[in-house]
């Protein structure tokens, strides 16, 4: 999630460390994304909100959930965190970003949850199964996780209100303030 690895420790918050994990295989596909978001944000490195304390190294690995995780392990790992399901869901749309065969890789939109509902991971062959992560597909087969996803595709702004709002409960959990 774009440089906010909490989900081991209540730590790092927005701390800019994405832009040293870029060669990760959880932010595979991220680069074009995000060398545009910084770009519009200063002038390189650790550079990123205002307010709060950059970082200039990478985040420990092995802070975002495995990717291999059903439903009731993401759920699980979120409520943790003191996130609900809803909010796992909003916060996965960010999936839309990157290259992981969600609609452009540089445009937020609500195109995550209208492929998700199409399944294209399963149409036998061709690059189709290459789309999304095991844990996105895993989102598909939970009733409570789909209801949110059927919302999210039929209401781009009700989706975009929701992930903002779970996005600073993210970006605020465990983030180091300047002047705190």
């Amino acid at each position: 999630m774009v440089g906010v690895h909490w989900l081991v420790e209540a730590t790092g918050g927005m701390n800019g460390s994405i832009i040293y994990e870029l060669d990760r295989p959880e932010n595979t596909g991220l680069n074009k994304s995000v060398k545009a978001s910084v770009s519009g944000l200063g002038s390189g490195k650790g550079e990123k909100c205002s307010g709060c304390d950059a970082t200039r190294q990478p985040d420990a690995e092995g802070r975002l959930p495995r990717e291999s995780l059903d439903a009731a392990g993401l759920k699980q790992c979120f409520q943790r965190k003191g996130f609900s399901t809803q909010e796992l869901v909003a916060l996965s749309g960010a999936h839309t970003l990157g290259s992981k065969g969600f609609g452009d890789p540089v445009v937020f939109d609500n195109s995550y949850y209208k492929i998700l509902l199409k399944k294209p991971w399963t149409s036998p062959g061709g690059s189709s199964s290459m789309i999304g992560l095991p844990s996105d597909h895993a989102l598909m087969e939970d009733n409570e996780c789909l209801r949110w996803i059927e919302l999210y595709a039929d209401d781009q702004d009700a989706f975009f209100q929701d992930f903002k709002n779970a996005y600073i409960k993210l970006v605020n959990s465990g983030a180091t303030w300047k002047g705190s």
